[in-house]
């Protein structure tokens, strides 16, 4: 039983996962007042370059992670350098299809399209992780799917457009990439010599993938510009240090000790923390309803990660 609170590891995971997820809440303002001076995919490029460097730069186990990317020696290195692959994959296709989404759909649309990752992720753990789903976990996640259309208000929806479909394939994305990254954490231990080398290696591999695909699509989305203002200088630096680095390392690290479905109700916090931003810092107006999403999205996070018995898995 990974997420029964009991185990100090999984108490733990659910602390740093839900500071992690705290300070993704804090990233939305500060990139989007860089976005003016930097495009989209070149500042997520510049973000997975700064951080790849420090983990090569600091950890032995990031240059073995990229020698096994290029020459793994034996059959527990090939499984891994493919599970790393698809994590990196999954990852740079929704940083893609969040930002061609966001070129025709709203904000609020797309904030709630991207948040539905906490329908497909446990959609996605049952038929492929084979991770069982209690009704305590099966309703709270509808309870914050609900949270989360009452605090980003997509509705009413006059039509589709083209940027929605990216939006809710972002979504997809991430739940597979959730789910993944789950997989692969044991193949990581196979061949690393601690936890903490394996969650480098994990990073270092999927920030490279990542990377890669990142600059070949670079050239089809957009016309890559950057300027290097206060503004974005500070974005730069604080997405790919805390946002990315160190962000990877420690979901790496802990989300392994709980259950793919309890991981993504702790992510659905991010929109939370960051509409709390907005209305005490920024001045932001949030209505009873937002308020009542935000508690909503809290509460559920609160009874099927924190109380109660959790999900198993066989």
């Amino acid at each position: 039983m990974r997420d029964h609170l009991a185990h100090p590891k999984s108490r733990r995971a659910v602390i740093a996962l839900t500071l992690l997820t705290c300070m993704w809440g804090t990233t939305f303002i500060i990139v989007q007042n860089a976005l003016p001076d930097v495009s989209p995919v070149l500042f997520a490029i510049t973000r997975f370059v700064i951080a790849l460097g420090l983990f090569l730069i600091f950890f032995p186990a990031a240059r073995t992670a990229i020698r096994i990317l290029f020459a793994p020696k034996n059959a527990d290195e090939r499984r891994f350098r493919a599970n790393g692959t698809v994590l990196g994959v999954t990852l740079a296709v929704g940083y893609i299809f969040q930002f061609m989404g966001l070129l025709t759909t709203t904000t609020s649309k797309s904030a709630f399209l991207t948040a539905t990752t906490v329908l497909w992720t446990p959609i996605f753990s049952r038929i492929i992780g084979h991770e069982m789903l209690t009704a305590r976990k099966i309703i709270t996640v509808l309870a914050a799917a609900t949270g989360i259309v009452l605090l980003t208000h997509p509705f009413p929806v006059e039509k589709v457009v083209i940027g929605d479909i990216f939006s809710a394939l972002c979504a997809v994305s991430f739940g597979l990439y959730i789910l993944w990254l789950d997989k692969t954490s044991p193949l990581a231990a196979a061949v690393a010599k601690s936890e903490s080398d394996a969650a480098v290696m994990i990073g270092t591999i999927q920030l490279s993938v990542g990377l890669v695909l990142l600059l070949v699509v670079m050239p089809l989305v957009e016309t890559p510009h950057i300027a290097f203002t206060s503004n974005a200088t500070f974005a730069i630096l604080y997405t790919a240090i805390l946002a990315t680095a160190v962000s990877t390392f420690v979901q790496s690290y802990y989300q392994k000790e709980i259950t793919p479905t309890s991981a993504t109700l702790i992510y659905t916090l991010e929109p939370v923390v960051t509409a709390l931003i907005g209305f005490v810092i920024v001045g932001e107006h949030m209505s009873a309803v937002e308020f009542g999403g935000c508690g909503l999205i809290i509460a559920a996070m609160l009874a099927g990660v924190v109380f109660g018995p959790s999900s198993e898995m066989p």
